[in-house]
């Protein structure tokens, strides 16, 4: 849902105690195209100072690197402060924009006004008793859902067979999926079935809040007996999805066990960071092969893995592969 002028103005009251007028910015149209058609722009006046509201309308996340920028051109052309607003924020998104000291505003949720001395947090929207983030297991069906959308009612057997999960597993991920209100669950007969909404892209954004990077640990080594075995993950995936060059650093994901096995195998020398002759191997908290495309980690598992990377070429070819998503239904 986008965020309307009266949800701004009702949240200012709430949490200041005070009445704004939002008004439509009319120096709008003198933007560049890229700027008027990602936001909408209000201007309104907080405690005598004028502010200007830059209403994200974008379904993905902007980087808040990216954010940052935007606002910086706007305090150019506004003679006040700038404030990016957003329906939903995920909680990496609120620490980085703190970080980089860019004013935001989340209705119902949270506002941040440094130059006002201003940092207001509410509770977030999480049902009482369901943790922070889903499960390493819960995560990937999530996404497997997502990537590869099945018509009409799963059963936990159903889901177990085709990820090779147990069903004693199947059924916490139906549990965690409950608590969060992923989908409806329904009891049919005997058996609990899950049916996801037919919006796979609104439940992407609404779910990453829960969503955590797949890599636990990250080992720089060189294996004597030939290339270090693997899904093909990092850059080097990111660039199989977008037209990102990748550098000469191999990087693969495995899992845990994976990596005990293959040191116990064979001869792997740890490596400087820089070294081209160097394998980056990413332990996973879940099996990447499960999702794998090609034989590269999949794109939504790969975002995750990204999504923090400060540094424009990356977050220009995550936006490029998160474009190739095909979210509507064959």
């Amino acid at each position: 849902m986008d965020t309307q002028p009266a949800q701004i103005a009702k949240y200012l009251h709430q949490t200041l105690g005070i009445d704004v007028a939002v008004r439509v910015w009319k120096e709008r149209a003198r933007l560049p195209v890229f700027l008027r058609q990602g936001y909408e722009f209000y201007e309104l006046e907080i405690l005598g100072r004028p502010c200007l509201a830059m209403v994200d309308r974008a379904d993905e996340e902007i980087s808040p690197t990216t954010v940052r920028k935007h606002a910086e051109y706007l305090l150019a052309k506004f003679p006040g402060d700038v404030i990016y607003v957003r329906q939903q924020l995920a909680a990496y998104q609120r620490k980085r924009l703190i970080e980089q000291r860019v004013p935001f505003l989340v209705p119902g949720n949270q506002l941040y006004l440094p130059s006002f001395g201003i940092d207001l947090r509410e509770f977030y929207r999480t049902r009482r008793g369901a943790p922070e983030s889903l499960s390493p297991g819960s995560q990937l069906v999530l996404l497997h859902l997502l990537l590869h959308p099945c018509r009409g009612d799963q059963t936990p057997k159903e889901l177990a067979d085709r990820l090779g999960y147990s069903k004693m597993t199947m059924t916490r991920v139906f549990n965690e999926f409950e608590s969060h209100s992923i989908g409806e669950i329904k009891t049919v007969g005997r058996h609990r079935c899950l049916t996801m909404p037919d919006d796979r892209r609104r439940t992407w954004n609404d779910t990453l809040p829960l969503l955590r990077s797949p890599v636990t640990k990250v080992y720089r080594v060189r294996c004597a007996n030939g290339p270090v075995q693997g899904v093909s993950a990092g850059l080097a995936a990111l660039s199989y999805y977008s037209m990102l060059s990748a550098g000469p650093q191999r990087t693969v994901a495995v899992t845990g066990s994976q990596w005990k096995s293959l040191r116990g195998q064979v001869d792997l020398q740890p490596m400087a960071a820089g070294d081209p002759d160097a394998t980056n191997v990413e332990i996973w908290s879940y099996d990447p092969a499960i999702l794998a495309e090609n034989g590269f980690v999949d794109r939504l598992s790969l975002y995750l893995a990204l999504r923090e990377t400060r540094d424009e070429r990356i977050e220009a070819a995550l936006a490029e592969m998160m474009e190739g998503v095909a979210w509507s239904r064959a």
